[in-house]
């Protein structure tokens, strides 16, 4: 290790080493095994090559013994593994009726689990007959109810199957749970954010059933652990924290090179694997992954069979092939994501690199720990990329050893998550009223009960759900239902349907294990996406467009000229195309438009108000003011991790030099999940320190003009543009300071043409989509007539071609436009005429809420039909007839119906707070719909 460190400060990067610090070796600390009180289960251990436990174990046993809930924190390889084993197997010895149930986030750490296991109960005399299982989504069912009939002592699974089968198909279940001592739950610290939210409701829901379980936890380090578990299960635990595991010396090196990062970790790795180094090469994103590993190979083909990709979305036994490859040594080092940060069996390593600060303190040191096993020296190497984070810790290094780590914590007001669970709670058992679980839930399950998605039982005691199955319509892990990856008819991978949406749209370029693929279809109804192999030498970056509206304010905050506000909010964003990007010089290619559906969410996140005064000063020093927002805007949520556990992609942020809602400028940053996950509420509790680290980041920031370090986005949908450094750095600044009277703050400096109106409009073509060559090319359709009502008058107004530049004035002008399918078709048609962007107007579409409501896709002829009892008086196709005879007078009066139609729905679910839609059965449902707040924010 000392030659290869040699080598490392004299080699051709040696100038980009930042800083290096060494973390000295810790001897052991120990307790005699006599603490163990069954003399059988003493001399297994010691039979283990065990001859004394670590304190921290024994401390973990004793508390066990006198009946205490535990979290235990000590470093990742310290053995927490013995803290729940130990005291589990000698309790089920003694008394073969007990069982435990253990919770793994990953399937492959349950196969990890039921290994230890199996080699600790070879060891005692007689262990045999302690049965333990796997039951996993890889379980088949025929295995599974087998597996429950023979009744084992400790089941080895995740909360998945918690939810989706042990809770939903308790009658299979319920002789193994009904006899469960021990819940045993690894890795807590990855149940945060929405994936917490979810658990939470999970572990209320099981607790409610089965009250009496004993919890053992383990985790990374966090801040506050026991705080967070209590938080998690509702109970009091004891922190087990002072490791008397032994540790090596880590030598911890950081770069900050003037190369890519991922180009100095090729570099490395070679450097290591040619040391006979064992490696993990951590990235923070799968394309990453991806592409370190198909440079290494691409220079040097041997190391295929030295080094490997891992990552989310291989299957499983890809994933199973390579890590038993590296466990065994076959395999030198290997790329991976997160997904070997937590504590998979791999064997000793030697070395970590990190490519780039993974977004915590958690992080980075559980992946730092899989290096260094026992008392061996170690290797870290940290690459700070160019992004702001990153480049913050190389000013500031000495913070990573500041022992400081990020506070957990979970959103247990997450309505939208909430009331799924509360349903699942009734279907498991009815909820009555002078439970616990009610007076928890109470104001929830009377909204429910009074929406009739809860029953009341007749005498009023209780509450029942009546729907079937109610397990499928929760995602605990919020990513959307899978996608298959094909290449000629053979599933290579997998994709979460969240993903899908930025990453596998058509004409995408997909990385795999070294070799590029291109999107050539996606199968939203069947799941499935095709791929073709593919030899071009550039990538695809998404370009999407999103809009932001207020539902319900719940907290302000005033700090000097800071106006801030944490409200409910609904997003739309909508892929509008994507961006080719050479590989070889990182320069765009060409920008391809794409005809896609937006996707729209309620969410929770705060907006900053922007004093009118602030722009005219940064207009008048000849900044781009809409450039100083956008870059405001980047840089506070590239600077958010900083003070609440999360990354850049949990995290989705809009500016608006003029909200119409807000009737002011205005940036948002909001939780990039429907309903909120809590992070930028904990954020807005700390956002004057948000605030002034993110001023110093880009003051301080070394370039001239702005770079990834500062105020650039690898997420922006708008390619990064506008941007302007020196506005953002005086904008911050002045929203620190406290110098502006109320008066000045009011005063309306920026003067807006909003009209004020709230419209209802819609188009039709000169051109069908086989006359321009499809759909993506619907700007060249043209308009031939088009209409638009005024809810503040009552009128409708008729537009021709030649008025068109009026119209568009007209839109872009208003408060609120509605339109069905607006947003994904008639304003792709307007864009033809240079229509421009609507920056002070709420767009709202009712196909796009409709489809974020239901999954489907619904006409306008349908749902009119099935609300209104009536339809549209014509169709497209005999208007595009119209066109060619050249009767306006009948695509007017068509339109115009249309509108009127459109309206009429719109209103109705107004006020109603629904909308009804035909299902295939010929039944109707209803959708419940929140168009009366939206309108009431605009009208």
């Amino acid at each position: 290790m000392e030659k290869l460190i040699g080598h490392l400060h004299k080699g051709q990067f040696a100038a980009s080493l930042n800083y290096e610090r060494v973390i000295f070796s810790r001897d052991a600390e120990f307790e005699d095994l006599n603490i163990i009180e069954s003399d059988i289960i003493r001399n297994a251990v010691r039979d283990m090559g065990i001859e004394k436990l670590y304190t921290h174990q024994a401390e973990s046993y004793r508390h066990v013994k006198t009946g205490r809930d535990i979290i235990v924190t000590t470093p990742t390889a310290s053995g927490k593994t013995l803290c729940y084993n130990l005291p589990v197997i000698e309790d089920i010895y003694h008394n073969r009726s007990v069982r435990a149930l253990y919770l793994f986030p990953l399937k492959a750490l349950g196969h990890d689990q039921q290994r230890s296991l199996e080699n600790f109960i070879s060891e005692i005399p007689l262990g045999g007959g302690i049965k333990t299982a796997v039951i996993d989504g890889d379980t088949d069912k025929k295995l599974r109810r087998k597996i429950l009939k023979d009744q084992p002592n400790i089941v080895i699974s995740n909360p998945d199957i918690m939810h989706y089968s042990m809770l939903a198909k308790r009658e299979e279940w319920d002789s193994f749970l009904s006899g469960l001592k021990y819940l045993v739950v690894d890795e807590l610290h990855t149940y945060r954010g929405v994936f917490g939210s979810h658990v939470y409701n999970l572990f209320a829901r099981f607790q409610r059933l089965y009250p009496n379980v004993r919890i053992i936890s383990c985790s990374a380090t966090i801040g506050s652990p026991a705080e967070f578990a209590s938080q998690l299960f509702g109970r009091e635990f004891v922190h087990v924290s002072k490791s008397g595991a032994p540790s090596g010396r880590k030598h911890f090196l950081m770069f900050n090179p003037d190369i890519p990062a991922a180009a100095l970790a090729n570099y490395l790795l070679k450097v290591n694997i040619e040391a006979g180094v064992k490696t993990i090469c951590f990235t923070k994103s799968r394309k990453q992954t991806e592409t370190i590993f198909a440079r290494a190979i691409s220079s040097d083909p041997t190391y295929a069979s030295a080094l490997s990709s891992y990552r989310a979305g291989f299957l499983p036994e890809e994933r199973r092939e390579i890590e038993r490859k590296f466990s065994e040594g076959k395999l030198k080092a290997v790329i991976s994501t997160s997904a070997f940060e937590l504590g998979l069996d791999i064997g000793g390593v030697d070395s970590t690199i990190l490519v780039g600060y993974p977004g915590s303190m958690m992080s980075l040191w559980q992946r730092a720990g899989r290096s260094g096993r026992g008392v061996k020296d170690s290797l870290i190497i940290l690459i700070a990329g160019n992004d702001a984070l990153d480049q913050y810790y190389v000013r500031k290094p000495e913070l990573l050893f500041s022992g400081k780590f990020e506070e957990l914590a979970v959103d247990r007001d997450n309505t939208e998550i909430n009331e799924g669970h509360i349903i699942c709670a009734a279907y498991e058992k009815p909820v009555a009223r002078d439970e616990a679980y009610y007076k928890d839930n109470a104001a929830l399950i009377e909204k429910l009960s009074g929406e009739g998605r809860l029953f009341e039982e007749a005498g009023g005691g209780r509450l029942f759900a009546l729907g079937r199955y109610p397990y499928g319509d929760i995602d605990l892990r919020m990513a959307g239902e899978s996608y298959t990856l094909n290449c000629s008819k053979i599933m290579i991978a997998t994709n979460s349907g969240r993903r899908v949406y930025t990453e596998n749209f058509k004409g995408a370029v997909y990385l795999h294990r070294g070799s590029q693929f291109i999107v050539t279809d996606t199968d939203r109804q069947k799941r499935e996406i095709e791929l073709q192999p593919f030899n071009g030498n550039y990538f695809t970056v998404p370009l999407t467009e999103k809009q932001t509206s207020v539902l319900h304010e719940r907290e302000r905050r005033t700090d000097g000229n800071m106006r801030a506000c944490f409200s409910d909010l609904r997003v739309t964003e909508r892929l509008t195309g994507y961006s080719k990007i050479s590989a070889r010089t990182g320069e765009k290619l060409q920008d391809i438009d794409l005809e896609e559906d937006p996707v729209m969410f309620e969410t929770k996140g705060m907006y900053f108000l922007i004093p009118p005064v602030f722009r005219q000063e940064i207009e008048a020093q000849g900044m781009n003011y809409m450039g100083a927002i956008h870059a405001f805007e980047h840089a506070v949520i590239a600077m958010l991790p900083t003070v609440v556990l999360s990354s850049r992609d949990d995290v989705g942020g809009i500016s608006y030099p003029y909200h119409p809602q807000l009737e002011s400028s205005a940036v948002f940053v909001y939780d990039g999940y429907p309903g909120g996950v809590g992070i930028v509420k904990r954020a807005f509790g700390r956002i004057r320190e948000l605030l002034e680290t993110t001023l110093n980041q880009v003051k301080f920031c070394g370039c001239e003009d702005g770079c990834p370090a500062c105020i650039y986005s690898p997420k922006c949908g708008s390619g990064n543009y506008p941007l302007d450094k020196q506005g953002a750095v005086y904008l911050i600044k002045r929203l620190l300071e406290a110098d502006l009277k109320e008066e000045e703050e009011e005063k309306p400096v920026i003067k807006c043409e909003n009209s004020g109106e709230v419209l209802v409009y819609d188009i039709e073509t000169k051109y069908s989509a086989e006359d321009v060559g499809g759909w993506n090319n619907s700007h060249k359709m043209g308009v031939s007539v088009a209409v638009v009502y005024s809810m503040n008058t009552g009128a409708f107004t008729a537009y021709r071609e030649e008025k068109i530049n009026e119209l568009t004035e007209r839109l872009a002008s208003a408060r609120m436009i509605v339109g069905f399918n607006n947003i994904g078709f008639d304003n792709k048609v307007l864009s033809g005429y240079g229509m421009p962007a609507f920056r002070g107007t709420f767009v709202f579409d009712m196909l796009a809420d409709v489809r974020s409501l239901t999954g489907q896709r619904f006409s306008l002829e349908k749902l009119a039909t099935a609300t209104l009892n009536t339809g549209k008086s014509a169709d497209g196709l005999m208007a595009l007839q119209w066109y060619k005879e050249g009767r306006f007078d009948l695509i007017e009066e068509y339109c115009i119906k249309d509108v009127e139609v459109t309206k009429d729905l719109f209103l109705f679910g107004v006020n109603n707070g629904f909308i009804h839609a035909p299902v295939k059965d010929g039944s109707m449902i209803r959708i419940p719909v929140k168009w009366k707040e939206i309108l009431a924010s605009y009208l």
